[in-house]
């Protein structure tokens, strides 16, 4: 397993690193390319774009008139790009061409949430429909439907061990997926309220999710149990990511608010008010801080752990996370 320098955890601060403004409308997807300064973000305005972290300069790789583009997701190895629209289509990008392979079409509503196995040969895709599959990326094909759901899937995301799948619902459910079959192996828990995100731990022992009803959740893999209850919320939580080495999690709010909080304690230990409508997409990043050449922090660290955060506002905003003695 990749080693990864630790990140800070009882006293975080978020350091503003660049603003991303050329949308237009509600920012809903965003991803890193691997082992590049280059974050792609989605949009509701229908257009992809891919911005350098570099020069901050903005590339517009595709615009659609007919669909806004709901659900992003890069391949492990930085080579496609999964782009999913609000009519149930996913288009893969070659992303050393910068064109797009055969469009795949087979839900019949929006294309909520995407995610490509780690070893990059299968693409699963969850739907407002109430329906995930798995595409088997070599032959343009569905290889299972995930079916257990009775309402739209929010978001669907692969354990790193990539035998397993968990998905989250508008059925107030987390549930969790056989990679190989499409067989569900459990029920992780059931409430009364919409879980809207889901995401395991790079380490592969914990699972994190957000609800609607101001809480978000991490619950340990091995013993099936809750671990954290992350209550201090004034909103819903609509995004949750985990930072490489497993220490940290972010929540992206219906307030707009994102918070950082220790995996370990469950204490929040750093926040950003900037963005002024709700937060349904985050991600970290290790970036090498010779790339950040945007607005690089001093000092300058051979590697930087770097927050982006989507923001129906229309921005998208780059944090470094810093440890704050």
């Amino acid at each position: 397993m990749q080693k990864y320098p630790p990140a800070p955890q009882d006293h975080v601060r978020l350091q503003p690193l660049c603003i991303l403004a050329d949308h237009t409308d509600h920012i809903l997807g965003i991803a890193f390319l691997p082992q590049q300064p280059i974050l792609a973000t989605t949009s509701a305005d229908g257009a992809l774009r891919l911005w350098n972290l570099t020069t901050g300069a903005p590339q517009l790789l595709a615009k659609s008139n007919e669909a806004w583009f709901s659900a992003l997701a890069c391949s492990p190895d930085g080579a496609l790009l999964a782009v999913g629209n609000g009519n149930g289509n996913v288009w893969l990008w070659d992303l050393n061409t910068h064109r797009p392979l055969p469009q795949r079409a087979d839900h019949r509503f929006a294309i909520l949430a995407l995610a490509f196995s780690p070893d990059g040969q299968t693409l699963a895709t969850a739907s407002l429909d109430g329906s995930a599959q798995l595409w088997q990326i070599t032959t343009n094909r569905p290889s299972f439907l995930l079916e257990g759901h009775t309402d739209a899937i929010e978001d669907i995301a692969f354990h790193p061990g990539g035998q397993m799948l968990a998905t989250a619902s508008q059925d107030g459910s987390v549930r969790l997926w056989q990679a190989t079959s499409g067989r569900q192996l459990a029920l992780l828990f059931r409430t009364e309220s919409w879980v809207t995100s889901v995401t395991f731990s790079p380490d592969g022992r914990w699972l994190a999710c957000g609800l609607e009803t101001n809480e978000a959740q991490i619950w340990e893999i091995q013993s099936g149990h809750l671990s954290q209850r992350l209550t201090e919320l004034r909103s819903g939580v609509l995004s949750v990511a985990f930072s490489p080495d497993s220490r940290l999690l972010a929540t992206g709010g219906a307030d707009g608010v994102v918070w950082v909080w220790s995996v370990e304690t469950g204490r929040q230990v750093a926040a950003a008010i900037d963005h002024a409508q709700a937060v349904p997409a985050v991600a970290f990043s290790l970036q090498a801080t010779r790339n950040l050449g945007v607005a690089a922090p001093r000092p300058a660290n051979p590697e930087t752990l770097v927050l982006a955060t989507g923001s129906h506002d229309g921005t998208a905003r780059l944090w470094t996370v810093m440890s704050d003695p």
